[in-house]
């Protein structure tokens, strides 16, 4: 053991096998003996970029869905509008997406207003 540590200590891309020196050339070695440290042995699936940014994605989409924008969000997004339905579904089951300000528009705050003081 502590001649692989010995070993370790100042490998370069020159010592790894090819089949080793292209992930190592994109993390780096340090990235890549984290990773054999890490996953040594095992067998690791690296994501297409689509599934790492598909959380962000869905997070924007409900941040920006006002009610009305299904398809706009669809087409800004790349996805169906189904997804879009399926990512704001709470927000329309709860009521909790943001209305669009339309400016001079009446709000039922508005029209309640005279009927909960008797007029």
């Amino acid at each position: 053991m502590a001649a692989e540590e010995l070993a370790l200590s100042d490998i370069t891309l020159e010592d790894l096998q090819e089949q080793h020196r292209q992930i190592a050339e994109c993390v780096g070695v340090p990235g890549f003996l984290k990773l054999v440290k890490m996953f040594g042995g095992n067998g690791i699936y690296i994501p297409q970029m689509r599934e790492v940014v598909k959380l962000k994605v869905y997070r924007m989409i409900q941040k920006e869905f006002d009610g009305t924008n299904i398809k706009v969000l669809s087409k800004k997004y790349g996805v169906s509008e189904s997804t879009v339905y399926n990512v704001v579904r709470e927000q329309l089951r709860t009521g909790t997406y943001r209305h669009p300000v339309i400016p001079g528009q009446m709000t039922i705050a508005d029209l309640l207003g005279p009927v909960q003081n008797g007029l």
